[in-house]
């Protein structure tokens, strides 16, 4: 009944086209950032909407709005859209949470200025006192020979002396707080396991260049608790998707992305049952496209869609690709992402992946969390690796 209620609203809406967008180039800042809350408190039910509406599609976008509905202005909408525009789902926030206000379909929703954002940026907007947010997760790079992990902020870190435990993949080891210091960079922090002898079993198998450590209060553990996983390492041989094995998951894969051709397939990690691929799409125009899926039991269950929006006219190579996609001069090659922890958050329970990814110019580390059929970003860091 619900289901039905909400078809026939929206239908209605979409005949008689109630909101006309007057302001298509929105996005919530800091003093808005309340608003962007509530939206990101309430995107399951949003996408059970557009997903109810549309038959299955799901938003794959999104922009900040204003519109005029009945001769009213109202600020600080929201529209879901598909990557094509052509599915669109137009929000306003109330006390009460969120409501539909209009549909387009076949509507012009964006203006030329239109900031149209990937689905995981919403999790920009989650909450300062989230339990992982609050904790600020440091990233730290090793010397193992040395027994140093220095870490960066952009920031100062008030509580970087009482930090005492690092991670790495499901390893927890007590650290000691080393010495700090400032430069061109920021803010750089260092430490030391406070057992040297812990640091070859704690690392085995892996060198320097293959990771990146987690430092955090011991307080964080009450609520996170690392996980055992297997991860690809560089050097070794690619897996990837197999058709024959994984039918399910490449009709989802075909239904999920309308058809878009897959051009590359690769096994990332393995957690029980649950396995992270990353998934290489056909580029289009307007965009590029690669997504870590995750697959549990054999059915896709969330992915991280990180699109590159392509600017037309954007600058590009000899080759036709576009200097900058996903970072400043990638010259349209994705850096593959590497997971160095899983964590399961007791505060919301739900599984958090984090993540490096180098560049040509930085380092960047996020951490993902489980949101719907998505992963959305909660948190990111880039380190600048120029000289």
């Amino acid at each position: 009944m619900k289901k039905m209620t909400i078809t026939l609203m929206l239908m209605a809406m979409a005949l008689l086209g109630q909101a006309t967008v007057i302001d298509g180039a929105f996005y919530f800042d800091e003093e808005t950032a309340w608003i962007g809350r509530i939206y990101y408190n309430c995107l399951e039910q949003m996408q059970e909407e557009f997903t109810e509406m549309y038959h299955g599609y799901l938003p794959e976008k999104f922009c900040g709005l204003k519109a005029n509905v009945d001769g009213e202005l109202l600020d600080d909408c929201l529209c879901l859209s598909t990557c094509d525009e052509k599915l669109q789902l137009v929000y306003k926030h109330t006390s009460r949470g969120v409501e539909v206000i209009g549909t387009y379909m076949g509507m012009a929703v964006q203006q030329d200025n239109t900031e149209w954002q990937p689905i995981y940026k919403m999790g920009e907007w989650i909450s300062p006192d989230d339990m992982t947010v609050r904790h600020n997760p440091l990233w730290a790079t090793p010397i193992q020979a040395q027994n140093v992990f220095r870490t960066a902020s952009d920031n100062a870190v008030p509580d970087a002396a009482k930090r005492d435990r690092m991670i790495f993949k499901p390893h927890v080891n007590a650290v000691k707080f080393n010495r700090q210091w400032q430069d061109e960079v920021g803010y750089r922090y260092e430490y030391k396991l406070a057992d040297p002898a812990v640091v070859k079993k704690m690392f085995r198998g892996y060198n320097d260049s293959q990771i990146t450590a987690i430092v955090v209060n011991h307080e964080f553990l009450d609520t996170h608790t690392p996980l055992q996983y297997s991860r690809w390492l560089y050097g070794e041989p690619e897996v990837t998707l197999s058709r024959s094995d994984n039918s399910y998951v490449w009709q989802q894969i075909d239904q999920r992305y309308h058809g878009r051709k897959v051009t590359s397939t690769k096994w990332l990690a393995t957690m029980g049952e649950m396995s992270v691929w990353l998934v290489g799409f056909a580029p289009q125009e307007d965009n590029m496209l690669f997504s870590l899926i995750v697959v549990k039991e054999g059915e896709l269950e969330e992915a991280f869609d990180d699109y590159a929006m392509i600017a037309p006219g954007g600058e590009r190579t000899d080759d036709g690709k576009p200097m900058h996609a996903w970072m400043a001069y990638d010259y349209g090659e994705y850096c593959e992402p590497e997971i160095m922890a899983i964590m399961h958050n007791t505060w919301d329970n739900s599984l958090e992946f984090y993540i490096r990814q180098g560049g040509s110019e930085c380092q960047r580390y996020y951490i993902l969390r489980e949101r719907g059929p998505w992963l959305v970003k909660i948190s990111e860091f880039a380190e600048s690796i120029v000289e």
